[in-house]
Order: C-alpha cells, then structure tokens, then sequence
C-alpha cells in the first residue's frame, strides 16, 4: 500500500520534461529493489550501506547546472537535482520506516 502511495507520490512531482508517460514500470521497479535492498542491508546489521547508497545515487544522478548555458537550462536542471535528491531521501526513509516494522 505504501508503495503504490510513493508510486503516486512521484509521478505527480516529476518535472514535466522527465515524464515520458504515467506510471514508468522500470522505474518503480527499480525502486522497489533499491528500497528491498537497503531494507535488508538494515537488517542484516549493516546501515553504513546507507551511506555507500546514498553516495552512489546521488554521484550518478545529479548533473551540474553549471553546464548548461542558459538561466532556463540551469533552472532546468535544478529542478530535475532537487527532484532526484528527494527520491532518494524519501526511499531511504521508507526503507528505514519497512526496518523498523519488520525487526
């Protein structure tokens, strides 16, 4: 239920350039393993894998604003960061909030 509701949740924030169609089934799938596997990294004793998930996410997402040349391209991709940096602080939050239920 809590993943449909985060399934919502995002499509409704995605900046309108990223949103090829409704729901993005690769997308939620790859959400559900990521948050499947910090639940079990939770679990198994170790939460440093959080810092090791939220470094590899966040070096592979974000894109520089810097480069784009433009207010409108910096603005852009601004927007697209922030949209990205709060995913993953929403799926290490519900992956956490999955621990606790499960311990």
């Amino acid at each position: 239920m809590l993943e449909i509701a985060l399934t919502i949740f995002y499509t409704l924030i995605t900046p309108k350039e990223k949103k090829a169609k409704f729901f993005d089934y690769k997308s939620i799938l790859k959400g559900l393993i990521e948050r499947a596997f910090l639940t079990y990294s939770l679990i198994s004793g170790l939460p440093h894998v959080l810092t090791l998930f939220g470094a590899l996410k966040l070096g592979t997402r974000l894109k520089s604003a810097d480069n784009e040349k433009t207010d409108e391209g910096r603005k852009r991709e601004a927007v697209y960061n922030n949209y990205y940096l709060i995913g993953n602080i929403v799926s290490v939050a519900l992956s956490i909030f999955y621990y606790n239920l499960l311990k």
